[in-house]
């Protein structure tokens, strides 16, 4: 079989995770993701989409990343985390999914719309990149 490289429009969004979850999930309890406020809504989304992840013969793909994000919060700031004007450090799920290069850019601006909508920051992280996928 002939390897192919497919062009697709890669999302990551930056959401932020409850320490506790971070622990249940680098203790094996992986559906602890499930629970959590700040990643679960984007989860779900990507889940019933036919649009996110959408591989043909599997749907809802996603890659979940644990970290951390570090900011200082600007005078006029709202954080969900953190004070104005002080380093704060927050536990971060980084979700990457993925959708049509041929998704016009209307769609794409309704769909991370739907994402930003879900997201508990003030200025969500929400990067778009173009790639290519390998496929056989």
């Amino acid at each position: 079989m002939t390897p192919t490289l497919r062009p697709v429009r890669r999302i990551t969004i930056h959401c932020p995770i409850r320490p506790e979850t971070l622990r249940a999930v680098a203790g094996g309890d992986a559906a602890a993701l499930a629970a959590d406020e700040g990643v679960a809504p984007i989860l779900t989304l990507i889940e019933s989409s036919t649009e996110f992840g959408n591989f043909g013969q599997y749907r809802g793909v996603c890659e979940i990343g644990l970290g951390l994000e570090a900011f200082t919060p600007q005078a006029n700031a709202r954080p969900t985390l953190g004070v104005s004007g002080e380093r704060a450090v927050s536990v971060t799920a980084t979700v990457k999914t993925y959708v049509a290069a041929t998704c016009d850019s209307d769609r794409l601006a309704t769909l991370l719309g739907e994402i930003a909508a879900r997201h508990p920051w003030e200025v969500p992280v929400i990067e778009v990149d173009d790639v290519h996928l390998f496929g056989r």
